[in-house]
């Protein structure tokens, strides 16, 4: 609550004290933890806002992206502990008769109240991660209650659905549907250059330890390029702000006047939402939580603007993607902080090499299927049947 700067709000939440909607039902409820997943919610919330949707979510930082994204036109809430009056109480104010719950939420209480009250439960890009697989306690006792209860699993990749499977989930409810990550996003619009005065190098989702790294690789090879920072979690900002002007770098931060950063080294976006914008404009992005033992983040986001990328080895987390941009050479994965420095100076330095890797990304993005439109119909025709 105070860390991450979730408030009251987040608190009272949580525990299912405040979240009346003026007695007016949200039918269709969707769940995403953290940011990611409220990102891969967006194209399906879409569709179906008009017809009274419920959006939840774990943190801070997802609740923020949130209502930035659909404002008032959907019902925005924090979801409730794992708890029974919690959850009890949640649901008879909000109502829903339909949950629709991004990759791997499975939380016992949670299933077990829907299924009472009669709502229809499906799991979205369902996914089982290599350690829940392998933990005792999630195989036999957490999970298999709870996925009992599912209407429905529409799992990632085979293997996801054979987890599944094994994990308690009937045969008959488990379909392999594809990754929604794996899908081609149609961008209509260009968003606006948020530094239209100032050619930059963008790093995304980083994790602690991976801005002080890359703040003296881009020291040590930058031309005059301005080096944007937008951390995974921003409530960090001002540590990082802190520890990047120790080492005698210009430092700024948003949310300020553009004209501010004119002679600064390093921007860090405190800001939920704008990633798209930054993403467009940059010459070339790497993305965080791949230096450091965190598994990594959606290297999609910036392939969609066709935009050369660079992780480290810590990739796990989407091991799929990051397999595929590899086979297509739409992708520099590194191993050591050295080869970090190497590739960046190439990126930086090498207009042919740097313009190489945009055209291999976005033949590489072009040639994804459309996952999207196939979770849309999903989504839809389980609507149809429930609400």
């Amino acid at each position: 609550m105070i860390v991450r700067r979730g408030g009251l709000t987040y608190l009272s939440e949580r525990f299912g004290l405040r979240s009346a909607t003026g007695g007016r039902p949200t039918p269709i409820w969707f769940h995403a933890a953290s940011v990611g997943e409220m990102r891969l919610l967006a194209p399906l919330v879409d569709v179906q806002r008009e017809k009274g949707v419920l959006i939840t979510c774990n943190t801070p930082e997802a609740h923020r992206l949130a209502r930035s994204i659909w404002g008032d036109t959907v019902t925005v809430r924090y979801c409730p502990l794992d708890y029974r009056l919690c959850i009890k109480r949640f649901i008879s104010r909000h109502r829903p008769s339909i949950i629709f719950v991004v990759e791997t939420e499975i939380w016992p209480e949670l299933y077990q109240q829907c299924h009472r009250h009669g709502i229809a439960i499906y799991i979205v890009n369902g996914r089982i991660s290599d350690t829940t697989f392998r933990s005792t306690l999630a195989r036999q006792w957490i999970y298999p209650p709870a996925l009992e209860r599912v209407t429905a699993v529409w799992a990632r990749e085979p293997e996801d659905a054979k987890r599944f499977i094994e994990m308690g989930c009937a045969p008959d409810k488990t379909h392999t549907t594809g990754s929604i990550k794996m899908t081609r996003r149609i961008h209509t619009d260009t968003p606006k250059n948020p530094l239209p005065n100032r050619s930059y190098t963008l790093a995304i989702s980083t994790h602690p330890g991976e801005e002080e790294m890359l703040a003296e690789i881009w020291r040590g090879t930058s031309k005059a390029d301005l080096l944007v920072l937008i951390p995974r979690h921003p409530s960090r900002t001002p540590a990082i702000v802190r520890a990047l002007s120790a080492q005698g770098l210009k430092v700024a931060s948003t949310p300020l006047p553009a004209d501010t950063f004119a002679d600064s080294d390093i921007l860090v976006v405190d800001t939920v939402g704008e990633v798209d914008a930054y993403c467009a404009h940059a010459k070339f992005v790497f993305v965080g939580g791949s230096m450091t033992d965190t598994g990594g983040h959606n290297v999609f986001e910036p392939a969609s603007w066709g935009k050369p990328i660079i992780v480290g080895p810590h990739t796990q987390n989407f091991a799929t993607e990051v397999e595929y941009l590899a086979t297509k050479d739409a992708i520099s994965i590194v191993e050591t902080t050295e080869e970090l420095r190497e590739c960046w100076r190439a990126h930086t330095h090498d207009d042919t090499f740097r313009q190489q890797r945009e055209h291999c990304t976005q033949e590489a993005h072009a040639a994804l299927p459309d996952k999207i439109g196939d979770y849309v119909d999903l989504v839809d025709q389980a609507v149809r049947t429930r609400v």
